[in-house]
């Protein structure tokens, strides 16, 4: 009898623990799965595919990749901005080095910085010159597919802001 409590008792503990665990590490991706609220796309360099979340609005674009603990091999967040700019990105309350790339209206990659790091906050990166969108990813995600600036990405054309479409059709 006290056996199969104590049992009991040991696989109950184990059980909150492991729910504490998923809660704390994946109940925010799990609300936007069910909610859709945030789906994924698919977006190419090269022929490499990186899922991708977008991040189209003030909101999403302030949140960015903040508080993600870990993104899967080809995974990332896209930052798709109403015009063009020499955006800046900063890592507060980050808790992965990132690769961070910047695509002008073209598609073609304009900047990169490679493998930055939580610590560098509150520093802010940024291109030299105009970029209209940010890919965030793994560090060393660029240098294990070596991509580099001059490459081009290929978005679906639902992400494509109007202007850019008309330009791209031209």
């Amino acid at each position: 009898m006290n056996t199969r409590f104590f049992l009991d008792a040991v696989v109950g503990i184990v059980c909150i623990v492991v729910g504490f665990f998923l809660y704390q590490n994946y109940w925010d991706s799990f609300l936007a799965t069910l909610s859709n609220e945030n789906p994924t796309h698919t977006v190419y360099i090269g022929s490499a595919a990186i899922a991708v979340t977008v991040a189209d609005t003030d909101e999403r674009r302030k949140q960015g990749l903040s508080g993600v603990r870990s993104l899967d091999e080809r995974e990332g967040k896209l930052f798709i901005f109403p015009q063009d700019g020499k955006h800046g990105i900063w890592m507060k309350d980050m808790h992965i080095p990132i690769d961070i790339v910047w695509i002008d209206k073209n598609l073609t990659i304009v900047h990169v910085a490679k493998n930055v790091s939580p610590d560098t906050y509150p520093e802010v990166f940024s291109p030299q010159q105009d970029a209209r969108f940010v890919l965030e990813m793994n560090a060393h995600f660029l240098d294990s597919l070596r991509v580099s600036v001059g490459d081009t990405l290929t978005l679906p054309a639902m992400l494509l802001p109007e202007d850019i479409k008309k330009n791209l059709q031209q």
